[in-house]
Order: structure tokens, then C-alpha cells, then sequence
């Protein structure tokens, strides 16, 4: 069975939006051999309205990546920071990272470098890591189970199998004994 793992997208506008659809289908293409993704959209506009950013902080409570895909050059709305303290009240010890596609910019200073300091704090606060461009992996979650677990420890991998047959090499002297005799 395949996993599906929660995404969780914030956007500005519409060119933000596409920068985060870019992303997000070019994860879909690294990741549908090994699961599903759960894609949310939320707007910056979205997030004012009271009802519907409290159903954002229910979905990113429970999201393994929070995409943040932002204009450089304006100050990160305090209905986002809102947004942001409200899931990571609720987060727990989820694992997951914060993805800031607008930090990749960060030498600019300004509102830029305070967005990308705010959004890494966040990060760490949270237990998640902070990246500034998509995933290497979207895997960070434990093992359903024990026996999972067991399952995986006990399995022998052709890399494994060659380990644990191979031929040790004869020792090499050392500079030391070679030296002392």
C-alpha cells in the first residue's frame, strides 16, 4: 500500500501559485512510484478570513511539508505568522519540514533576510527542517510498527548480503610496526 503524504501549500498570488505548482508537480513526478501526495491550497487571502485559516491550521498540523511560496519583496503578512503560530501550538513532535521557496534569496536583507530568519525559527521550533527548495525526500516519518521494523532489520539486502560475505583483506602493517622492526 502506498503512503500519501500531506502537503500544505500558502501562495501570495497568482505567480506565486504557479512557482508553488512547479514544485509541486515536479514532486509528483520524483514521488508517485512511492506514494500519493495530499496537495492543499490555501491563499494569503484565504488565511484572513477566521473559519478557513483555522481549517489551515487543522491541515498543516498534520502536514508533512508546509510549502510557503511568497512574493521577495513584501513582509510576510501577519495573517501567515498567525497562521504559523496557530499549527505549531497544535504540531506536537511531527516530523516534517518547512519549505520557504522565497528563501533562497536571503543575502538581499531587508524584509526578505526577517521573513527568512522568522521562518527557520518556526521550523525549529516545530521539529521540522527548513528548506529553502524542494525535498530531496518526503520520508520522514517513523515505522508504523515493531514489527515493521523487525521486518526491515532482519531482511537482507543484496548490498548487506555482499557486506556480509565478503572476503576480509589481510591486514596491512602499519607505518608504526613497520618502522619499530
Amino acid at each position: 500500500m502506498k503512503k500519501t503524504w500531506s502537503i500544505v501549500v500558502i501562495y501570495e498570488d497568482a505567480a506565486t501559485r504557479e512557482n508553488a505548482v512547479r514544485v509541486c508537480d515536479h514532486l509528483v513526478k520524483r514521488f508517485w512510484a512511492e506514494g500519493e501526495l495530499d496537495v492543499n491550497w490555501w491563499s494569503c487571502a484565504m488565511l484572513e478570513e477566521p473559519v478557513q485559516a483555522c481549517q489551515g491550521v487543522e491541515k498543516a498540523v498534520q502536514a508533512d511539508l508546509i510549502i510557503l511560496s511568497l512574493r521577495r519583496d513584501r513582509e510576510l503578512a501577519s495573517s501567515v505568522s498567525e497562521w504559523i503560530e496557530g499549527w505549531l501550538a497544535q504540531r506536537g513532535e511531527r516530523e516534517g519540514a518547512l519549505v520557504d521557496l522565497t528563501g533562497q534569496d536571503v543575502e538581499a536583507g531587508g524584509a526578505a533576510a526577517e521573513r527568512h530568519i522568522y521562518l527557520r525559527h518556526a521550523a525549529h521550533r516545530g521539529g521540522m527542517d527548513y528548506l529553502t527548495r524542494e525535498p530531496e525526500t518526503i520520508s520522514w516519518s517513523m515505522p508504523d510498527s515493531l514489527e515493521s521494523v523487525t521486518a526491515r532489520a532482519d531482511r537482507v539486502t543484496s548490498v548487506l548480503d555482499e557486506i556480509l560475505h565478503a572476503q576480509a583483506a589481510p591486514p596491512t602493517p602499519s607505518l608504526v610496526s613497520v618502522i619499530s622492526t
